[in-house]
């Protein structure tokens, strides 16, 4: 068993999903059949949204086997076309589409595939101004080739919650960890951590500088996948806190221990310009939201609702798309899909009546209170989401109202 609950959590998995892969596939029957996994982990993976950013030596395999697994969502982030030099390591293309962006390619390959899965073609490169893809996903995979792509991915995961599966390779070696700034227990440690700042000019080689081994990049690539799939289901022990180095001249593994560098959270609150939305009563643009809301107050709150306490009615809104709603949500909630994100309609609201926002993990959430609070809503957002409440265990629908 993992010491980390799982990123997608339910009580039950849909007997008949309307869309995306069916747990009771047969196409995934030996998944289900491992020790611990079952149905409800496979459903798990059917509900999950990945990011994988970098189609290339690492990412292609991870794409490969994401897709063979089930995960529902699959987002690919690369502003590369696929070149001959690829072919040697890069299994997802062939020489026919040389030329081709390779997320456009790489999508081709999942839908041809398993159709089932959705596929999000991002044909960009990530930076700062393009990092808000990542609020649309439960999880990011970074398998990008350069040290600043890394120290984007690490904020900008970090200013979501979200967990981050990292891999890299040069020559004969590679490494793999799992960072998520955000992780339960005290456990949190990201990029910067391991590589509290960018290493002297020439160290940030490429491929294309010193060469890699094909077959590592497979190897590697695999393990990042396993990761993923142990993060979102809850099976095994993620690599968090953990930094495996894999000598492929050798033939040896070796794990070190990696943990939160002393001054990493001044730095890194530095390096990011934007907003702090994990920060709990965040003022933006003016515009002032009240301090967010605990699971354990939220669940305070439900009850005395419940219960019909004077002065205790609000309303819960939920700003997730319905799948993610009809999956697992709390108890009690408005529906409003898109809001504050990809639509200003929301259901019709008494500003005499206070409101708490949730989506997964807070971002989509906050950007609806921050326009209820326009409208002079009172209006709070839920810490960590749907997350935040599964961590503190709550459960998906524990709480009626």
């Amino acid at each position: 068993m993992s010491s980390l609950p799982p990123l997608v959590s339910s009580d039950a998995i849909p007997a008949a999903p309307e869309s995306g892969p069916d747990p009771s596939s047969i196409r995934y029957s030996r998944s289900v059949r491992l020790p611990g996994f079952g149905l409800a982990a496979q459903g798990r993976l059917s509900h999950a949204r990945v990011v994988v950013v970098g189609a290339g030596g690492l990412g292609a395999p991870v794409i490969q086997y994401l897709a063979a697994s089930g995960v529902g969502t699959l987002g690919i982030v690369d502003d590369d076309a696929v070149d001959e030099s690829n072919l040697q390591r890069q299994l997802l293309f062939g020489p026919a589409q040389l030329g081709v962006p390779k997320a456009r390619a790489a999508a081709e390959w999942v839908r041809a595939q398993n159709p089932d899965v959705t596929v999000r073609v991002h044909a960009t490169r990530l930076t700062e101004a393009t990092a808000e893809l990542f609020d649309d996903y439960d999880l990011v995979v970074d398998g990008s080739d350069s040290f600043d792509t890394c120290y984007v991915v690490s904020d900008a995961a970090a200013e979501r919650g979200l967990p981050v599966v990292w891999g890299s390779v040069s020559r004969f070696d590679g490494q793999v960890s799992v960072f998520w700034d955000a992780a339960p227990d005290g456990r949190g440690v990201d990029y910067r951590d391991l590589h509290p700042s960018p290493p002297a000019s020439g160290w940030d080689e490429s491929c294309a500088d010193v060469g890699v081994l094909s077959p590592l990049c497979g190897l590697v690539g695999s393990t990042m996948a396993s990761e993923v799939v142990k993060l979102v289901t809850g099976v095994g022990e993620p690599l968090l806190g953990r930094v495996v180095t894999v000598d492929a001249a050798a033939g040896s593994w070796r794990e070190s221990r990696l943990r939160r560098a002393p001054d990493k959270e001044a730095r890194r609150r530095a390096s990011i310009p934007s907003r702090d939305v994990s920060t709990p009563g965040a003022e933006t643009a003016g515009v002032s939201i009240g301090a967010d809301v605990t699971a354990d107050d939220l669940a305070t709150r439900l009850a005395a609702r419940g219960a019909g306490t004077p002065g205790a009615d609000f309303v819960l809104l939920d700003v997730r798309e319905p799948d993610e709603h009809d999956f697992a949500h709390i108890a009690g909630d408005v529906v409003a899909p898109g809001f504050g994100t990809r639509t200003l309609q929301r259901p019709d609201l008494d500003r005499a009546v206070p409101v708490v926002t949730y989506c997964a993990r807070g971002p989509r959430a906050r950007a609806a209170a921050e326009l209820l609070a326009a409208e002079g809503y009172d209006v709070r957002v839920l810490h960590g989401g749907m997350l935040g409440w599964t961590l503190a265990g709550r459960g998906p629908a524990a709480a009626a109202g």
